[in-house]
């Protein structure tokens, strides 16, 4: 009898065809996941690079942090002028020490920035055959004792005993092409190299402009510079129509970094020299803080003083600008800006009402004048003086209660 038979069932498989299906399931499935991982990725690779790119321009800064603190000097009995915030003043090169004019008793005031002292007097006439000239308008430390002095009257040469070493004859000097300079710069600063040089800014009252003028002592020869300063001067000129009252914007001259910078009042420009190479180079960059410039009043009619406080108001309430100064420590330039609110006027003789409010703003430069940070400092209201740059930290003048003192911004990242 034969078997019966059942429903037809599913075949069974060969056991070693079982495993190779199964071994090209798993290959395919690991093939599949191997593909989806490279792209996926390629996907992360650039959404990083997308979201750092986004980050890198929403933040283009390095973050930087500042403190403050604040150091009396010691006066030790000697009456120390502060009346002009020690604006006439300078520092020897190493930076140890700040040495002052002093309008009390014609003299130049050393100050030890190490041990936040006053060290020493240097005493000067004002006539005589060692005569200054009556007020100091600015001078420079020089090497071995000696410092260059430039009153209102001439430009000298003292030794630290008060006795004149060497005049100089702006006035007499002359060009290659024999032209006279006939005339002493508003502002000059000494230069001690292998050549003795003075700069100065000398203005032209018809044309408006300002010029770098470079006065070799060796020879009385002089060379002038144009900085094209129509920009940053003579369009921001505030001048009442048919006078001759005028307000024009100041111009700082510097030498930092072995380097003569000259800058503007309400303009971000900067001008910078090499005194060994005779070369100018103008520095144009982007401040994020404050306008690079104060709008121009250029071709607007002013008609009377009131018109022209209004205006000169406007320019400060958008941006004033001061000079920069080199950190040496960091390697950078630090520059410091502002900008006001005034109250109501409340005083006619007043050039501009009082300060209600004043924001700075601290502008950070690497060696080549590249900007690499902007900040606000609120707890600083600086509007004028001295701050320079010592043991990496930025220092600015301050009056403590008719004693001389300073803030210290110290940066860190």
């Amino acid at each position: 009898m034969l078997p019966k038979m059942g429903g037809v069932g599913k075949p069974k498989l060969n056991p070693i065809l079982k495993l190779e299906k199964e071994a090209r399931f798993f290959w395919l499935l690991f093939l599949a996941e191997t593909i989806f991982m490279k792209y996926l990725k390629i996907f992360a690779i650039l959404w990083i690079s997308i979201s750092c790119t986004k980050g890198k321009l929403e933040n283009e800064y390095q973050s930087l942090n500042y403190s403050l603190d604040t150091v009396r000097i010691n006066s030790n009995g000697k009456n120390l002028d502060l009346t002009r915030f020690l604006a006439i003043s300078d520092l020897d090169n190493e930076r140890n020490s700040i040495f002052s004019y002093n309008e009390f008793d014609h003299s130049v005031d050393e100050l030890d920035l190490n041990t936040l002292s006053f060290a020493k007097k240097y005493s000067f006439e004002k006539e005589g055959p060692n005569g200054t000239g009556e007020y100091f308008y600015t001078f420079n430390v020089m090497k071995d004792c000696r410092f260059f002095i430039m009153s209102y009257e001439k430009s000298s040469i003292f030794d630290c005993n008060g006795s004149l070493k060497q005049g100089l004859d702006w006035i007499n000097s002359k060009d290659l092409g024999g032209a006279i300079y006939g005339e002493i710069p508003r502002n000059q600063v000494f230069v001690e190299s292998n050549e003795l040089k003075v700069f100065g800014l000398g203005y032209d009252n018809i044309e408006k402009e300002v010029y770098l003028d470079m006065l070799s002592i060796e020879d009385d020869t002089f060379k002038r510079f144009n900085l094209n300063s129509k920009k940053s001067y003579a369009d921001l000129i505030l001048a009442i129509e048919n006078t001759s009252i005028f307000i024009d914007p100041e111009v700082y001259l510097k030498y930092e970094n072995n380097t003569i910078i000259v800058s503007y009042e309400f303009s971000n420009e900067i001008v910078l020299f090499d005194p060994k190479e005779d070369f100018l180079k103008f520095i144009d960059y982007n401040p994020k803080k404050t306008p690079k410039i104060v709008k121009s009043m250029n071709g607007i009619n002013i008609a009377s003083r009131e018109q022209m406080q209004k205006e000169f108001q406007s320019f400060l309430e958008q941006v004033k600008y001061y000079p920069p100064v080199w950190d040496s420590l960091n390697k950078q330039y630090l520059r410091l800006s502002s900008t006001r609110v005034f109250h109501e006027i409340d005083n006619d003789l007043a050039l501009v009402p009082k300060t209600k409010e004043i924001k700075n703003y601290l502008s950070v430069f690497d060696a080549e004048f590249n900007l690499i940070n902007e900040l606000e400092i609120p707890d600083l209201s600086y509007t004028q003086g001295l701050y320079f740059a010592k043991n990496g930290s930025l220092w600015v003048f301050i009056n403590l209660d008719d004693e001389m003192g300073f803030v210290r911004i110290n940066l860190s990242k």
